[in-house]
């Protein structure tokens, strides 16, 4: 039996999005639309200097699904794990094909690694100026799209929907991208990193003309060097989370390279906790007790609770299902099990301040079971006649500003 644990699953996106996208018809972004997908391989994004200051040159692939007329598409850009010593852009290929098929254009990036000794083991200082070099990295392939869409127009993305994300280090790349900037109070260690890198923005290439501002994180096991680094207004993030994992905290503590304690940095339930404050939307998956490093990856009774979460919470950004032009952001647990269901669905609420209606739509947008003025923390939800399929559960709180909790649902 799966049990969802799902922290700030909350949903409500309009104060980003204030109209749907045009490609939006209740089916894109949700589901495989698209069976067929092309890949470009090795598009040169930017050149720099590694650590040891050897020369690399940086190359992204590009999925694109086939059949697309849309003229505008929402773009993804991934980035690999590996400690930022080791991995490789293919790592991330199956996540680029998989969202492709959904609708996205999606990349899949390289970006410099620690090319140095190992004796004596490189502290905090020296990671931080591979970090910084990594976040100039991803912005300069942000920039590559925004330039493309502006030139030859290759891609067809819409530049106003742009996501970023990576798994540990590259989610650590992503947060960096999205959140740390000069506004904020940058350790002295980091800002001889950022003088020493072409400042915020890097200088892996030179058409900084562009934006790389990016509307939304997906951060799978990542963290920040400081969670206030977050403001008011910023951009929602998705956060997936080992509980008790050793190698990036999920709460605060430093992370670990082969054993050896390396930086300081403030994992995703800080994030969470501290966009929540804000009143920025957003999203955190635990994986309660579990003691693995981006273990969900592999692990195919987090998988589709993961990867699908990630498509609910993207879709609600392009596709807001909400009038509301403010996001409320509430900090409330919700557990949904079984799933996938044979009879009966469990909805516990661990704390009640309204009533809430709970809604099922079928895998073609069409409702089928809405009731409300529920009172109960647990509530159990009846298959009745349903035929087996994909499902989605909408869990919406009737007194607080409609703000909404999604869950997709197998019936077998």
């Amino acid at each position: 039996m799966r049990y969802i644990y799902t922290r700030f699953f909350i949903l409500s996106m309009t104060i980003y999005s204030q109209a749907q996208h045009p490609t939006c018809d209740g089916t894109r972004y949700l589901n495989e639309v698209f069976s067929t997908v092309d890949t470009t391989f090795n598009v040169f994004f930017g050149v720099n200097t590694t650590y040891q200051g050897n020369v690399d040159s940086l190359y992204m692939d590009v999925y694109q699904p086939v059949g697309d007329t849309a003229s505008k598409r929402p773009l993804l850009i991934l980035a690999f794990g590996g400690s930022f010593i080791v991995g490789e852009r293919t790592d991330m290929a199956p996540l680029c094909h998989y969202y492709a098929q959904h609708g996205y254009v999606t990349a899949t990036i390289d970006y410099r690694l620690f090319d140095g000794l190992f004796v004596p083991f490189p502290d905090s200082v020296v990671f931080a100026d591979v970090v910084v070099k990594a976040i100039g990295d991803m912005k300069a392939s942000i920039r590559h799209f925004r330039e493309d869409a502006a030139t030859v127009n290759l891609y067809k993305i819409d530049t106003n929907v742009v996501f970023i994300g990576g798994g540990s280090a590259g989610a650590i790349m992503a947060l960096h991208v999205a959140y740390m900037d000069s506004t904020d109070n940058i350790p002295p260690h980091i800002q001889t990193a950022l003088d020493n890198n072409g400042g915020f923005e890097g200088n892996t290439s030179i058409n900084t003309q562009y934006s790389s501002k990016v509307q939304g994180v997906l951060n799978l096991s990542g963290a920040l060097g400081d969670a206030s680094w977050l403001d008011a207004g910023d951009v929602p993030v998705f956060s997936v989370h080992d509980e008790n994992e050793g190698i990036v905290p999920y709460g605060q503590g430093y992370s670990t390279v082969a054993g050896f304690p390396v930086s300081y940095l403030e994992g995703s339930q800080v994030i969470a906790d501290t966009a929540t404050a804000l009143g920025i939307p957003n999203v955190l998956i635990t994986i309660p007790n579990s003691t693995g490093h981006v273990s969900y990856v592999d692990d195919p009774l987090w998988q589709d609770s993961v990867f699908t979460g990630i498509l609910v919470f993207l879709n609600e950004i392009i596709c807001p299902m909400t009038t509301s032009t403010k996001a409320l952001v509430y900090s409330r647990d919700v557990v949904v099990y079984p799933n996938p269901v044979i009879q009966n669905l469990t909805i516990e609420i661990s704390d009640l301040e309204s009533t809430y209606a709970l809604v099922l739509y079928n895998n073609m947008g069409q409702q089928v079971f809405l009731q409300e003025g529920i009172r109960e923390l647990k509530f159990t939800l009846s298959r009745q006649n349903l035929p087996a399929g994909i499902y989605y559960l909408k869990l919406v709180f009737e007194a607080e500003g409609r703000t909404s909790v999604q869950s997709k649902i197998i019936f077998n």
